[in-house]
C-alpha cells in the first residue's frame, strides 16, 4: 500500500490527526504497571507516528521509536484475553508503525482492527480508526466506507475528533460537500471552528465552484465519470448520478434552456416469439422556474393517448407523480406501445453533492517517492427546483422484461439528490 500520497487544495494538507489511542481504555486491557508504562509511551510519543513523514526532521530517533513500538507490539500480543480494546490497540500500533515505514505491519493493522469489529460490530471506533488507516494508506474507498459505517454508530455524544478526522478523510479525497457537512458538524458540537475547518475551511469551499442555471453548458463541462463495478456518470448541477452497465449505449445531451437529457439503450430484450426489441430509458432534467409545477411539466412530456393512467410507481421520493400509458398506434406489429412516465421534483438539499460524492481514487506514485495530486474543484448545484421526468419507452410484447430492469434502475442505478 502506498502511504505518500499527498494532496494539494490550493495549500498542502498536513495530516493533523487526533490519534485514536486516546478512545482506547488501557483499564480493560489489564491495569499491570508494564502495560500501563507501554501504553502510557504510545499516548505520549503520537505526535511522532501518528502521522507519516517525508523527512525525518524531529528530535526523537526514528530507529527507536520503531523499536520500542515493536517491542510493545510484541508485549500486547502476548496478553491472553483477547478483547475488543487490545485488538484496537494492536490495530494503532500496526498503523504507527507503519506510518514509520515499517510496511509489514500495514496489513496487521488492518488485521486487528477487524478482529475488533468482529467482536463488536456496533462499535463506531474499530470503524473509524480502519477507516483512517485506509485514506492515509491510498485505499479510499474502502476508508470511507468504513468511515460511513462509524458515522450510522455514533453515541449520543458524539466525538469532535472523530468530525474533525472525517473532515480531513474528505478532503483527502476529494469530497468537498462530505468535508463542509463534517466541518459543520465539528462548530455544531464545540460552538467554534475546529482546527481543520481554520486551517484549510476557505479552501474547502473554493473547490465548490458555482454554476448559473441561466446559461448553457457542454455536457463535459457538466458531467464526470468514474468506473467500478458500474460506469457511474455524476452530474453535480443537476443533482444526479446514474449508474450505467457497461453493456448500454447512451447518449448525453448538452444543458441549454434549463434543460438536458441522459437516454439509455439497454441490449435489445427477447420476446416470446424469439425476436429481439429495442427499448429506451430515457431521464431528461429541467431546472424550474419559480411558477413550474411537476404535473403540467410531465403532461407536456407524456404523448396525447387516451389511455394514460396515474399510478404509484414508487414511494422513493415525497414529491412524485407516476403514469403508465399504453397506445396501440405505435409499435403495432409488437403489441402497441407500452410507456411509464416518472416525474419527480427536487430542492437544493443543505449539502449539494453529499449523496453524489464519491471518493477519489489516485494512482501509486514510485515506490519511495512523495506523490502529488491536485483535488479537482466540483461545480455546485444549480439554484432552486429541478424537475426529472425518467421514462421508459417500451412495447407490450417485452413490457414485462424490460419493466423489470426499469424498476432496478429506478431503485438502485438512479440517485437524485
Amino acid at each position: 500500500m502506498r502511504k505518500a500520497i499527498i494532496l494539494l487544495l490550493g495549500v498542502l494538507i498536513s495530516v493533523n490527526t487526533f490519534s485514536n489511542v486516546n478512545y482506547i481504555e488501557i483499564s480493560k486491557i489489564s491495569n499491570e504497571s508494564k502495560f500501563v508504562t507501554a501504553f502510557n509511551y504510545i499516548k505520549d510519543n503520537q505526535q511522532y507516528f501518528d502521522h507519516w513523514t517525508n523527512e525525518w526532521s524531529y528530535d526523537k530517533s526514528q530507529k527507536e521509536l520503531v523499536k520500542n513500538l515493536r517491542d510493545n507490539y510484541a508485549m500486547f500480543s502476548s496478553v491472553e484475553t483477547k478483547n475488543e480494546e487490545l485488538f484496537m490497540l494492536l490495530g494503532d500500533i500496526a498503523h504507527y508503525l507503519y506510518n514509520l515505514n515499517e510496511s509489514d505491519y500495514y496489513q496487521l493493522a488492518v488485521n486487528n482492527y477487524n478482529s475488533a469489529i468482529a467482536i463488536n460490530p456496533n462499535d463506531y471506533r474499530a470503524y473509524w480508526f480502519l477507516g483512517f488507516h485506509y485514506v492515509l494508506s491510498n485505499v479510499p474507498t474502502l476508508g470511507i466506507d468504513n468511515f460511513l459505517k462509524a458515522q450510522q454508530l455514533l453515541p449520543t455524544k458524539q466525538p469532535v475528533d472523530f468530525w474533525e478526522e472525517y473532515a480531513w478523510a474528505t478532503a483527502a479525497t476529494n469530497m468537498p460537500s462530505h468535508c463542509i457537512y463534517a466541518m459543520d458538524k465539528v462548530r455544531s458540537i464545540s460552538g467554534t471552528p475546529g482546527r481543520f475547518e481554520s486551517q484549510l475551511g476557505p479552501e474547502i469551499h473554493k473547490r465548490i465552484i458555482d454554476v448559473n442555471k441561466d446559461i448553457s453548458y457542454k455536457k463535459e463541462d457538466l458531467w464526470s465519470t468514474s468506473k467500478g463495478e458500474k460506469i457511474a456518470f455524476t452530474c453535480r448541477p443537476l443533482g444526479i448520478k446514474i449508474l450505467v452497465d457497461s453493456t448500454w449505449e447512451l447518449s448525453v445531451y448538452d444543458y441549454k434552456n434549463h434543460q438536458s437529457a441522459f437516454v439509455l439503450s439497454p441490449p435489445a430484450i427477447k420476446s416470446k416469439k424469439g425476436k429481439k426489441i429495442n427499448y429506451t430509458v430515457a431521464i431528461i432534467m429541467k431546472v424550474a422556474n419559480l411558477t413550474d409545477e411537476l404535473d403540467d411539466y410531465i403532461n407536456t412530456l407524456n404523448p396525447k393517448c387516451s389511455n394514460k393512467n396515474k399510478i404509484v410507481f414508487s414511494d422513493k421520493y415525497d414529491k412524485m407523480v407516476a403514469y403508465e400509458i399504453k397506445d396501440n398506434e405505435i409499435y403495432k406489429e409488437m403489441g402497441g406501445g407500452h410507456i411509464y412516465m416518472i416525474g419527480i421534483e427536487r430542492n437544493s438539499p443543505m449539502y449539494p453533492g453529499l449523496l453524489l460524492e464519491n471518493p477519489a481514487t489516485f494512482p501509486d506514485g514510485n515506490k519511495g517517492e512523495v506523490a502529488y495530486y491536485t483535488a479537482k474543484d466540483n461545480k455546485g448545484r444549480f439554484e432552486g427546483r429541478i424537475f426529472y421526468a425518467i421514462m421508459l419507452d417500451s412495447c407490450e410484447e417485452i413490457n414485462e422484461q424490460s419493466l423489470a430492469i426499469f424498476k432496478t434502475l429506478f431503485n438502485n442505478q438512479i440517485i437524485i439528490e
